[in-house]
């Protein structure tokens, strides 16, 4: 019992830290650590509004599946159940949405804010056509609006800025509720903006769940819950790389544990392993904490992915042994490979600081700890722990070893395929490389149809090219949208432009409110025009008092500003995304809808200071190729790291390029293979690219001391212990190969295809002579 004692205290040791430092410093969630960093103004926006934009923080909602009126009860529920939930800043599902408080402010402001505001509006004929058209009305389906409007507002201002808050919109109200039609029959609609930055899953996934929760606690019955939006696609990838990642650790480690338990027939085995692993975690994720504040949950997940490199160590120390040798025997005379090895993984590692993402870098410094820690870990305190159980791995099969032996006469045909790879890949321009980012999205087509299928019916931007106009100020952002709609009208009229969405339609610049006031006639004019109109009609001569007065009223009220408006109000919800401060001033954002001639639209800017015009699918790939560019030169200096350091630790720069073959085969022959297979290289095919060359590195140094004078018992051994490495290492990435999640998929596949190259070469190119090491 006492032999077990150092391992289990060692291992309750390292799991009691790893559970406290997780406890007080849990991973985060931030996806800004993942984005690219770029000079350019149009990416620098970009990457912003990812990260603050209120159109990421978007939820969009439908309810189908049941009669109208239970559809309406619900919308009803869900909506007030939200508003009063604090996660939310903005909830719209219905006219209820616009408070009586806005809504008198808007119609006091209805000749300042609408579009229709012009002399020719109060004159007698304009007046008398609509005094006309009112009395039809007050005998129609109409006549409660009417009443209420059309005796104050003759012209129809307010009616106008009404329909321009709903914009393009194809919703209809029923019982207060939006509704649209859907594939099922009538949808109840709902729109709301979480609180939650965009780039927080934790936070759109609260988010989404509140409304899920209202919706339940609604007894919705038979109908149906329909949810979309950026947050909701957020959080549901976050839930689908995490159940694949649970789902692929559970099996693979079931899958290794058979294969250690088969080769060494020892429980034991699988918690000797588990030691260098731990305190490579644990050293690597206190190292990123002191350096970064924190630890992001993308980069912890695949830091210890790259750091399954270590699992390789302490299987080679433990089926190297030779007989009866003691461990720390076996640990010093495979430590200047097993120290080589590692040191030149660190190295590789240590070059992606210089890739450009916070993410990134921090991965590599998690890594990197990691390995190093793991090293050290297997070399000096490993066998002390792992002596008294005297471990011996089961053989391979007699036929196993003498094929593997054999391997070198194919040296010829190895060399070849290698150097026929790389005229293939120059001949084709080099692998096909990503630039379309919604093909890593995890994301399925139904999803992304339904949400566009909802925002078509909520008027919600689903924007392609955009325009920003940065100011100084508010006001200045205002007017800067102001001229560039006038600069853009003659694309409108001729059908190049079907749309154009802006700030100032909703809220005019103070300049352009101060002119629609000096439009405004003076009160005998106005009334003589009225007098005028009226004449012949059954209008009470003080029908219009209403009229008169609030055109009175309109020419002394002050301008009013985006900042006047009440948060959450439905006119501060429409304007948000529209027009917003940021770290220079402020900026306007234009939404050209039906955009045919981009140069033209381009041109007729020209003479906006400062103007952005950002095609989004174009400055993604832009975006997506930089970072790749940036990934790909931070590899080929690890790469190049790498080699100077296998150079010194061999003695030779041939020793050293042979060494570095096997990695640059495996590599070459992966890149081919996914080519091949219609895969585009993205940047996490060159993340696993690194770890495969970390993995192959291991195999090349360790295969590289056999030759023919090599005994039996060693070559066997050491071709079992390598065998073993890369068969649980396959285990682990030929599950996350089939995975679904692109992320995923794209890690497993390289490095699945590229472990099995990697160890083939390295068998095959192994030196003629011997060399120690």
């Amino acid at each position: 019992m006492t032999r077990w004692l150092p391992l289990v205290a060692t291992l309750g040791l390292l799991l009691g830290a790893l559970t406290l430092t997780f406890r007080a410093a849990p991973p985060g969630g931030d996806m800004a650590d993942f984005l690219p960093r770029s000079d350019r103004a149009e990416a620098r926006f970009l990457l912003g509004e990812l990260q603050t934009g209120a159109a990421t923080t978007l939820l969009l909602a439908g309810i189908e599946g049941a009669e109208p009126g239970e559809l309406a009860r619900l919308s009803r529920a869900v909506g007030d159940a939200l508003r009063t939930s604090g996660n939310f800043a903005f909830v719209a599902n219905g006219n209820q949405d616009v408070s009586e408080a806005e809504r008198e402010q808007l119609f006091a402001y209805r000749y300042l804010l609408s579009p229709l505001t012009e002399p020719a509006i109060f004159t007698a004929p304009a007046l008398r056509t609509k005094l006309e058209a009112l009395l039809d009305g007050l005998g129609s389906s109409a006549a409660p609006l009417l009443r209420q409007f059309g005796f104050a507002d003759p012209p129809g201002a307010f009616i106008a800025l009404a329909r321009g808050l709903i914009g393009t919109s194809s919703v209809t109200l029923r019982e207060g509720v939006w509704f649209a039609g859907g594939e099922a029959g009538p949808r109840a609609l709902l729109l709301a903006r979480s609180r939650a930055n965009g780039l927080d899953p934790v936070g759109q996934q609260t988010a989404a769940d509140t409304i899920r929760a209202a919706f339940a606690a609604a007894t919705p019955g038979s109908a149906r819950l329909l949810l979309s939006g950026p947050g909701v696609f957020a959080a549901e990838a976050a839930r689908a790389i995490r159940g694949d990642v649970e789902m692929i650790s559970i099996l693979s480690a079931v899958l290794i544990a058979a294969l250690l338990l088969w080769r060494t027939r020892s429980f034991t085995m699988l918690a000797l392993v588990g030691v260098p692993l731990a305190a490579g975690t644990l050293a690597g994720f206190l190292a990123v904490v002191a350096i970064f504040g924190s630890v992001h949950g993308a980069a912890f997940g695949f830091g210890m992915t790259m750091l399954g490199v270590a699992v390789d160590y302490p299987i080679l120390l433990l089926t190297q042994r030779e007989g009866t040798e003691a461990l720390a025997a076996t640990a010093r005379r495979i430590w200047p490979t097993l120290r080589l090895a590692a040191l030149a993984a660190i190295i590789g590692m240590v070059a992606m600081l210089g890739a450009g993402f916070s993410g990134l870098q921090q991965l590599a410094v998690f890594a990197a700890v990691g390995l190093l820690v793991s090293a050290l870990v297997t070399r000096y305190l490993l066998p002390r722990l792992a002596q008294p159980f005297g471990i011996a791995a089961r053989p391979l099969p007699d036929a196993v070893i003498a094929l593997l032996r054999a391997m070198p006469c194919a040296r010829i045909g190895a060399l070849a395929l290698i150097v026929a790879t790389a005229f293939g890949l120059l001949a084709m321009g080099g692998p096909p490389v990503e630039r379309d980012i919604s093909a890593l999205s995890p994301v399925p087509e139904a999803p992304r149809r339904l949400d566009a299928e909802l925002r078509a019916a909520l008027g919600a931007p689903d924007v392609g090219t955009f325009i920003v106009l940065p100011a100084a100020d508010a006001e200045a952002a205002l007017q800067a949208s102001e001229r560039a709609a006038r600069a853009l009208a003659p694309l409108l009229a001729d059908g190049r432009l079907a749309g154009l969405d802006h700030p100032a339609r909703y809220v005019p610049s103070a300049t352009t409110q101060r002119a629609r006031q000096a439009m405004l006639p003076g009160d005998a004019t106005l009334r003589e025009a009225l007098d005028t109109a009226r004449a012949g009609l059954p209008f009470r001569a003080t029908a219009f008092d209403p009229f008169l007065e609030g055109v009175a009223r309109s020419r002394t009220l002050p301008p009013l500003s985006a900042t006047d408006l009440a948060p959450g109000s439905a006119l501060a919800a429409r304007i948000a995304p529209l027009l917003a401060p940021d770290a220079a001033g402020w900026h306007a954002l234009m939404l050209p809808a039906g955009l045919t001639d981009p140069d033209a639209l381009r041109a007729a800017l020209a003479g906006e200071t400062g103007a952005l015009v950002i095609d989004l699918r174009a400055e993604l790939s832009t975006l997506l190729g930089d970072a790749s560019l940036r990934a790909a030169l931070a590899a080929a200096l690890g790469a190049a790291l790498v080699l100077a350091m296998l150079v010194i630790g061999l003695g030779s720069v041939r020793a050293g390029l042979h060494a570095a073959l096997p990695i640059a085969g495996a590599l070459l022959l992966t890149i081919a293979s996914l080519a091949l297979l219609g895969e585009r290289l993205n940047l996490f095919h060159l993340a696993a690219c690194l770890l495969l060359a970390g993995i192959a590195l291991d195999y090349s140094l360790f295969l590289r001391r056999l030759d023919a004078s090599t005994p039996t018992a060693e070559a066997a051994r050491t071709l079992a212990a390598v065998l073993t490495c890369m068969l649980a290492t396959l285990l682990t990435f030929g599950l996350l190969a089939v995975c679904t999640t692109p992320v995923l998929r794209s890690i497993g596949l390289t490095v699945a295809l590229g472990v099995v190259y990697a160890f083939l070469l390295a068998a095959t190119l192994a030196p003629r002579s011997a060399r120690t090491t």
